[in-house]
């Protein structure tokens, strides 16, 4: 008995030397390195809506690898758009599965890349970088935007920072030059890597991503860089802002070309196309869905029925004011949508002041207008003097002014003075012009 107890000690270390020899492998595996996703906003890179898509799908694609364990995003930027910049900061502040988000500052992060760079939970700075300038303008003018845009951006910044641990008061000092932060120099707070690290706004100073990676806690891991798509890229293309312009105004002016002349399947070839091409790429960045292509299509076919088939303009505000909506909400912003707005506006004035030159000289322009010059024209007084002696019977009383009867035609005549009933036979004596003098015959 005292054997077989003895036994039970080297029993359960055996077993336990032959658990961890099995679990082992597996342990390794864990402890092997993971994947860490990398997005690129740099070489001066604008942020727009086909930037904030890519991003979307850089979050989904690391959400469902088991491998991954952070997202890294490399910024340098001039800045871009803010609801797009407001887009990848969401996806920052709840990355799937709990991943590390890590922003890395290249050289710049300046206006919305500021904020992306605040909404990552490291932020690291690479020597000579900055970060900050982030005051919203608008994109008619170049001016510092109005107090309701400026306090949208300050909850961005500030809530973010919050969110992420970092003072606030900067975040809103890189926004609002009205509230600056002690000891700032600039008007518009900028801070240089340096003071950024020292005041605690960004967690350290990276030589490099790798290095800001491994300050972040992994020691061990493998990049990852997500290339663009085909669709990514046209989607993009499209929705740049020139090339929406210009996809608008061509589409607006083509089919006023064929307004202008129906039968012609060029023009209205070339509208389809132009504004397909505007609302496709806008549905590849994700701002534009079936509801804008049907308000489109809906403005298209009322304005078509005002323009055949008159309403009294119903038709016509109608199918506009859906256009212009389907125009707005398929902008990836509301400074955007406005500037859209503003070139087809422009467009179509164009296109209705040649449509109403085009009308003036066909149909029924043509009859209500004069086809002769009238130079040197002028009307011709009729030659009264043949009816001097002509008999007739004063119509009226003349007194001396009325109207009387020759030959069951009218007359205003004036007599000579005196009174003459209605009734009397008169005699016109003379002509002056187109002044008829009659006297009562008898007289």
């Amino acid at each position: 008995m005292r054997q077989r107890n003895a036994l039970w000690p080297a029993l359960v270390l055996l077993l336990g030397l032959f658990l961890t020899l099995v679990g082992a492998p597996g342990a390794l595996a864990a402890d092997g390195p993971g994947k860490v996703y990398v997005v690129r906003i740099d070489n001066g890179q604008v942020i727009d809506a086909g930037l904030a898509q890519f991003v979307d799908r850089v979050f989904e694609q690391a959400g469902a690898d088991p491998d991954a364990v952070a997202i890294a995003v490399v910024l340098d930027t001039p800045g871009g758009y803010v609801d797009s910049a407001a887009r990848i900061k969401d996806r920052l502040l709840a990355p799937p599965n709990q991943l590390k988000t890590i922003a890395y500052v290249e050289n710049a992060a300046i206006s919305a890349g500021a904020l992306i760079a605040t909404a990552a939970e490291y932020l690291y700075m690479h020597p000579g970088s900055v970060i900050g300038a982030a005051e919203p303008r608008t994109l008619a003018t170049g001016e510092t935007a109005d107090y309701k845009s400026l306090s949208v951006v300050v909850n961005y910044f500030t809530s973010a920072a919050i969110a992420r641990n970092r003072d606030p008061d900067v975040a809103r000092a890189f926004v609002d030059k009205d509230h600056p932060i002690p000891g700032q120099t600039d008007v518009l707070l900028t801070l240089p890597y340096q003071q950024a690290v020292e005041i605690g706004y960004a967690n350290g100073i990276a030589e490099s991503l790798n290095d800001a990676i491994q300050q972040a806690g992994i020691a061990e891991f493998q990049l990852v860089e997500p290339g663009w798509t085909f669709s990514e890229q046209v989607g993009r293309f499209l929705t740049t802002p020139w090339v929406a312009i210009l996809l608008l105004v061509a589409g607006v002016i083509a089919f006023g070309i064929e307004f202008m002349q129906p039968g012609l399947t060029g023009p209205a070839a070339v509208g389809v196309i132009c504004l397909v091409l505007f609302f496709l790429g806008n549905t590849l960045v994700g701002t534009a869905g079936w509801v804008e292509i049907a308000l489109a299509i809906s403005g298209l076919v009322l304005m078509a029925v005002e323009l055949f088939t008159p309403g009294f303009g119903i038709f016509g505000l109608a199918g506009i004011a859906a256009f212009g909506a389907a125009i707005f909400l398929a902008a990836p912003s509301a400074g955007l949508a406005w500037r859209y707005l503003m070139w087809t506006t422009i467009a179509s004035a164009f296109v209705l002041f040649a449509l109403i030159r085009a009308v003036s000289k066909r149909g029924l322009g043509k009859v209500l207008t004069l086809s002769d010059t009238a130079r040197d024209w002028s009307a011709q007084a009729e030659d009264r003097s043949r009816l001097v002696g002509r008999e007739g019977v004063s119509l009226t009383v003349l007194r001396p002014a009325g109207t009387a009867v020759f030959d069951d035609k009218r007359l205003d005549v004036v007599s000579e003075g005196e009174f003459i009933s209605a009734g009397v036979p008169v005699r016109i004596i003379r002509v002056e012009g187109t002044r008829i003098v009659v006297r009562a015959i008898g007289k």
